[in-house]
């Protein structure tokens, strides 16, 4: 007989992992990738140890996780099980072979068939016991005189702890990390982490060499250091002698430190890992960097003798890093001025040194120094000691000849005119020659000529000052202050006097300053005005009036030409009209003054709801209408008004007429018309009929009149309270929805001369329709039914017919294949059953369902709706 963990028919293990997994551990969530893959991994001891011949299923040994369900364009159809894509072709999935985590299972799986082939006389015999059931820790023995095995592992996502009994006491060797286990003969607990597993053997058949490798290896410090490498198949990287995890990753050894560092390597021969070689990796110390002169000077074409340095087996270079170094010291070129840097390093235990420089400068006489020139002064300004760019300054009087000083002169401008200095500069190499400085002294400028005096009135705008001179500079103090070149204009917002001054300047000169003053006299206030009068249409106007000074008349607030005579406003025309008038004092004319003259009519009828509309006996409310002083009268001319809004009476049907003006100084309005109508209240309705009555709906209907709004409830003959159907409608027909199957219900209507509801009801009784219990949707010899679809609440029938013997389950699925529900498991003979569902549907939400029956690996389904 053939075993296997998964076979063409069954589903694969990755892909159940994956979609079904356990994830209540987010440490150890069986839907996560790698910890599905190990579990898979942890798998294969408990298939391929039990004697006898396995089969692997298309890539399983890689951890396969296409569902085989799965369609070709990669989709698996729902509700899960759906198997119209269960041929389909499956693809070959060649990348596995570089995922490290598939390869692992690859390599257990070698391993365990290499073992099986060492021994296979212990998987040829029925000397095998353990604990392979429901439970998720599994354990198997193999008690053979060839070789004996203990397979142990924790399916759980949690840590737990297994009881298993070695067949013999001494030393069991784990086959796959070759560590060791004490073994008593008797139970002993062992604590497995989630998904752990350990395969124990009672003999090491483990005879893998060590890898061979170069040892030891040497580093100077701060080197580059390549991989680690070593001959042989598998290997496995460590940083200790025995223990810990390795790695596939050859390490990179750092050269940091000085001292020496052991790193080890095992080869792993089908399953089966050897011991650890030792790569001793040695990082020497750098030398220190050659002490030397560093800095050299030579004068222009002297005889430069060759370079030289303290140390052992030095090198010169011509570059601080990089290049080929020479052990020939370098003689320095003097053939042209400048810096030249060489570089030596010493090399002691074969690791060269740090460089040291050297700078070399070849100078040739000196240029004579920079200075700036001209300098200029103005007459009698403070002058400051000259100065030049250079080395060890001498300053002169003459251009030739003469002593020089080493302190700079300080120039005299008493004078107007032109001085000449002269300075050089000293060096190792000489005295260069002289450079002149010429100090010119200008004299000051007069003062610019100014319009001593401006005058403005206040807040009127004034112009940019101005003044006759060269390189005009502005000031708002007779000395000090910041300076401007553009030219202040005056403020005039403020009465009062403001000084201005302004300088020229020549030949970089600034002559003293001219003062300007500027006067700013007050404006006067605007003249007082009565700022409102008011007319009615046509009556004769008088000329208006201010109290001020000078008045003057405009049509504008600003701009335009005032009149001396106040003008006469006409009141021809309805409406606000703006007059302006201003005074002047001093020549300065004030702000202007508004005189609003408005032309007011006789009022117009109010504005009100024309059509007011009541049932007979409705509670009225007060007339209302937009105005000002109304007054309410009975009749359309004539008679006594009323300020006293009429509330209109509703008790006898028909049409009333009331009428409203309202007045103002001009006179009463004409009066507007509210005509209120009482409508009578209409009959009940008659004629209750019910039409197309199913299992959950049925069509209502009565006689009415024209115009009348109805009103529609309904409930169970049992119960007292009432549902709305309908409000304040105005059809006769009504169709009603989401019954109860077999229940009589009561319903009435009331029939209202608007849309509110007067409760004077015309009532009637109706009763819904009985259960069919006959099933159309068989499938597989299995026929599933459940009424009412869609099902209210929790109550609902189901009825099934099932074709053969054995155990029916029927349970409730969502819509990606999850069973949320069972709702019957019993043993049944062929035949037709049902059984009522009262409360089993109440935690599920409002949605679409599948009820599905399954017996004997058969199953047919059926899509239900849920609602509240």
């Amino acid at each position: 007989m053939v075993t296997y963990a998964e076979s063409h028919d069954e589903e694969r293990i990755m892909y159940k992992n994956l979609t079904f997994g356990n994830s209540t551990n987010a440490a150890h969530n069986v839907k996560n990738l790698q910890i599905a893959l190990s579990r898979t991994e942890a798998m294969m001891p408990f298939l391929l140890l039990i004697p006898g011949p396995k089969m692997l299923w298309e890539f399983g040994e890689l951890g396969y996780d296409k569902s085989i369900f799965m369609c070709e364009d990669g989709t698996v159809p729902q509700p899960y099980g759906t198997d119209n894509c269960k041929l389909a072709p499956k693809p070959p999935l060649w990348n596995y072979y570089s995922d490290a985590a598939r390869k692992k299972i690859f390599t257990v799986v070698s391993g365990l068939n290499a073992l099986r082939k060492a021994k296979p006389n212990a998987f040829l015999s029925n000397a095998i016991s353990g604990n392979l059931g429901s439970t998720l820790l599994k354990f198997l023995i193999i008690n053979h005189p060839d070789l004996s095995v203990v397979a142990m592992a924790n399916f759980d996502v949690t840590a737990q702890n297994i009881t298993v009994t070695f067949p013999s006491a001494g030393t069991w060797t784990n086959y796959f990390t070759q560590a060791t286990y004490s073994a008593t003969g008797a139970a002993q607990t062992i604590n497995l982490q989630p998904g752990e597993y350990r395969v124990y053997v009672n003999q090491s058949n483990c005879t893998t060499a060590a890898p061979s490798a170069t040892t030891p290896v040497v580093y100077c410090q701060g080197a580059n250091a390549n991989v680690l490498t070593a001959s042989g198949s598998g290997l496995l990287w460590y940083t200790t002698a025995t223990g810990g995890t390795g790695s596939s990753t050859a390490p990179a050894p750092s050269t940091a430190n000085v001292g020496n560092t052991s790193y080890y390597v095992s080869q792993t021969v089908g399953g089966c890992e050897g011991p650890r070689t030792e790569i001793v990796v040695t990082v020497s110390g750098l030398p220190s960097a050659p002490t030397a002169t560093t800095t050299i000077n030579y004068c222009l074409g002297d005889a430069a003798t060759a370079l030289n340095a303290t140390g052992s087996n030095l090198l010169w270079f011509t570059t601080a890093t990089g290049g080929t170094g020479t052990s020939t010291a370098p003689t320095p070129a003097t053939t042209s001025v400048g810096s030249t840097i060489y570089y030596v390093s010493q090399t002691a235990n074969g690791c060269e040194s740090p460089r040291t420089a050297i700078t070399v400068n070849v100078t040739a006489t000196p240029t004579a120094p920079t200075a700036t020139s001209p300098i200029n002064y103005c007459q009698n300004a403070t002058a400051t000691p000259l100065i030049a760019t250079g080395s060890n300054l001498l300053w002169y009087a003459n251009a030739t000849g003469g002593t020089g000083s080493s302190t700079a002169p300080i120039p005299s401008t008493a004078t107007v005119g032109s001085v000449s200095y002269y300075v050089s500069q000293t060096q190792s190499c000489g005295e260069s020659p002289r450079t002149e400085i010429v100090v010119v002294t200008n004299a000051i400028p007069s003062a610019p000529a100014v319009t001593a005096n401006y005058s403005y009135c206040q807040n009127v705008a004034a112009t940019v000052l101005t003044a006759t001179g060269s390189n005009l500079l502005w000031y708002t103090s007779a000395s000090g202050g910041q300076s401007s070149a553009t030219p202040p204009t005056p403020l005039t917002n403020t009465a009062g006097s403001t000084n201005y001054y302004v300088s020229q300047t020549v030949n970089g000169c600034e002559s003293p300053r001219a003062m300007i003053t500027v006067s700013v006299n007050a404006a006067p206030s605007a003249p007082n005005v009565t700022s409102t009068i008011s007319y009615c249409q046509n009556a004769t106007a008088t000329p208006l009036i201010a109290t001020g000074s000078n008045l003057l008349w405009y049509a504008n607030a600003t701009g335009g030409t005032g009149s001396a005579t106040a003008p006469t406003p006409s009141t021809a025309n309805l409406g606000n009209t703006n007059y302006y008038v201003s005074q002047t004092a001093n020549g300065c004319e004030s702000p202007r003054a508004m005189i609003t003259v408005t032309i007011n009519a006789a009022p117009a009828a109010p504005a009100v709801t024309a059509e007011i509309t009541y049932c007979q006996n409705a509670t009225a409310t007060p007339l209302t209408a937009n105005g000002n002083s109304l007054l309410w009268y009975l009749v359309p001319t004539g008679g006594t008004g009323s300020f006293t809004a009429p509330t209109p009476s509703t008790t006898t049907a028909g049409v009333t007429m009331y009428f409203v003006s309202q007045f103002n100084n001009c006179g009463e309005s004409p009066r507007a018309t509210i005509t209120v109508t009482i409508n009578a209240t209409p009959a009940s309705p008659s004629g209750l009929t019910v039409t197309n009555i199913t299992a959950t709906s049925a069509t209502l209907s009565w006689t009415g009149s024209t115009g009348s709004f109805y009103y529609v409830q309904y409930k169970e003959s049992t119960s007292s309270s009432w549902v709305t159907a309908a409000s304040a409608i105005t059809i006769t027909t009504l169709d009603i929805s989401n019954l109860l199957m077999g229940k009589t219900y009561d319903w009435r209507v009331s029939a209202n001369c608007d849309n509110t509801n007067s409760g004077n009801y015309a009532a009637s009784q109706f009763g819904t329709s009985s259960r069919n219990n006959q099933i159309t949707n068989i499938k597989n010899g299995i026929g599933i039914k459940i009424s009412p679809n869609p099902v209210m609440g929790s109550n609902a029938i189901i009825d099934y017919s099932v074709s053969e013997n054995g155990k029916v389950e029927i349970a409730v699925v969502n819509s990606v294949g999850q069973v949320v529900k069972k709702l019957e498991q019993a043993n049944r003979t062929a035949g037709q059953y049902s059984f009522t569902i009262t409360n089993q549907l109440d935690n599920l939400a409002s949605g679409a369902y599948y009820l599905k029956l399954t017996q004997n690996k058969k199953h047919n389904s059926i899509l239900f709706v849920k609602v509240p």
